[in-house]
């Protein structure tokens, strides 16, 4: 199977899953010709669910991104590789519910669980992908492997692990890992190190 082709797959993938995301967000029942503050009253209770599409559609781009990246570096893709990438794509398109679940009850212990999980299902298959490439020598270059090391998805990892004992401890510490995660990859120093 051409690399070309698993590309154009994920992306796919990719463009319907962030396109599913806003499904979780609706508009307020108002009547017609509502003044400003009506409006604004209304919009309140959508907070947490405009929160949650944000910080999924954050996380959803920084693992395209990245999912780009990564492929751009390979010379090929073998059949162990793509069936790699289905099982990540897998844990992408489930995002959309710990998503709309993490809108409709924020602070509540399951959400939150749900979606670590998830997302650490995301970041632990990226993981595989990079110790899969490395030891398939799969890299058009060998620089590109030091950039692409399995290593490279530990911070993320951890986030997502932490934050799953963090839920029962206080709910806001655990969703703090959550927007730390997209976080890291907008601080320059880490995109240098890390991402390239």
């Amino acid at each position: 199977m051409s690399k070309e082709r698993v590309e154009t797959y994920s992306d796919g993938v990719f463009a319907i899953v962030t396109t599913l995301l806003i499904f979780g967000l609706r508009a307020p029942q108002i009547a017609s010709h509502s003044s400003l503050s009506q409006y604004a009253r209304a919009m309140v209770p959508l907070i947490p669910n405009l929160v949650s599409f944000i910080l999924s559609f954050g996380t959803i781009s920084v693992h395209w991104v990245s999912h780009h990246s990564f492929f751009h570096h390979l010379d090929h893709v073998t059949i162990g590789l793509v069936w790699l990438n289905n099982f990540f794509l897998l844990w992408i398109c489930l995002l959309p519910f710990p998503t709309a679940m993490l809108g409709d009850h924020p602070t509540d212990q399951f959400p939150i669980l749900l979606y670590a999980v998830d997302s650490l299902l995301c970041a632990l298959s990226f993981y595989l992908f990079r110790t899969y490439a490395s030891r398939a020598k799969l890299f058009k270059v060998e620089a590109y492997s030091r950039t692409q090391r399995p290593r490279r998805s530990l911070p993320v990892i951890g986030l997502y692990l932490l934050s799953i004992p963090l839920a029962f401890v206080n709910a806001y510490f655990s969703l703090a890992c959550f927007f730390l995660v997209p976080l890291l990859y907008f601080i320059p120093s880490f995109i240098q190190t890390y991402i390239k």
